[in-house]
């Protein structure tokens, strides 16, 4: 299933580009992207570099969201969260090829890669090898590792009742079961996380390949009054 814009919404258009902190240390970066580097000669450290991927994806401006994978990679060329947004990227841009390239990197890094203290979470290390196998074809095997993310999450989130109440959480556990392949499950921790008070305004829920399985059942834009007719059939580009 390929990751396509055609259900960006039209409201990620007003979201506020906001001020960076800029970390230290590294060379210039594209001066039309971030008008300050230019000024302190420093580039957004890999955080913010992510933030500003996701929000080009969300708004569909591709070519911007290329250019930071580009210096996201640069300057991590070694952080599994690098290879993962340089896949994603060309994926959601059509390169399939390349987006393969870069799942297969990612997938042979995760093979041999245990743990990395105090960078990653083990959570987060399975998050980034479902992808890689999802990314190569080996969709039952990402499946079951992100329906072990999900439980995992499930069991630490529910407190002493076992029932899940943070939005956040909620939200989170509808896109690892969204692509584990448990449709019905990850539609209704959405539908909960939304009536908990999910906010909806950054627009990355739109574009989250998490939840891209979900984009067929027009229960998923109902539930939040975003109708089938309303949403964006074309791709957006800057």
């Amino acid at each position: 299933m390929g990751m396509t814009i055609r259900h960006v919404v039209l409201i990620s258009a007003t979201l506020s580009v906001g001020s960076f902190v800029y970390m230290v240390g590294f060379s210039p970066m594209d001066e039309s992207v971030y008008a300050r580097a230019g000024a302190i000669d420093q580039v957004p450290g890999p955080s913010r570099l992510i933030i500003t991927i996701r929000r080009s994806l969300a708004q569909g401006q591709l070519k911007t969201a290329d250019r930071m994978a580009d210096v996201l990679v640069e300057h991590n060329p070694e952080e599994p969260s690098s290879f993962f947004w340089r896949a994603l990227v060309y994926r959601q841009m059509g390169e399939d090829e390349s987006a393969l390239e870069w799942w297969t990197m990612l997938d042979d890094q995760l093979t041999t890669l245990g743990s990395w203290p105090n960078r990653y979470s083990a959570s987060q290390l399975d998050y980034f090898r479902a992808w890689g196998k999802f990314g190569i074809g080996e969709v039952e095997e990402s499946q079951t590792i992100f329906l072990k993310i999900a439980t995992d999450l499930e069991e630490r989130s529910g407190g002493e009742t076992g029932e899940v109440t943070d939005p956040g959480v909620l939200y989170n556990l509808a896109c690892y079961r969204s692509m584990g392949g448990e449709l019905e499950a990850a539609l209704g921790h959405w539908t909960r996380a939304l009536k908990l008070g999910y906010a909806l305004d950054d627009g990355w829920w739109a574009a989250d390949p998490d939840l891209e399985p979900l984009h067929e059942d027009s229960r998923f834009w109902d539930s939040h009054g975003q109708h089938d007719r309303d949403r964006p059939s074309l791709e957006a580009d800057d």
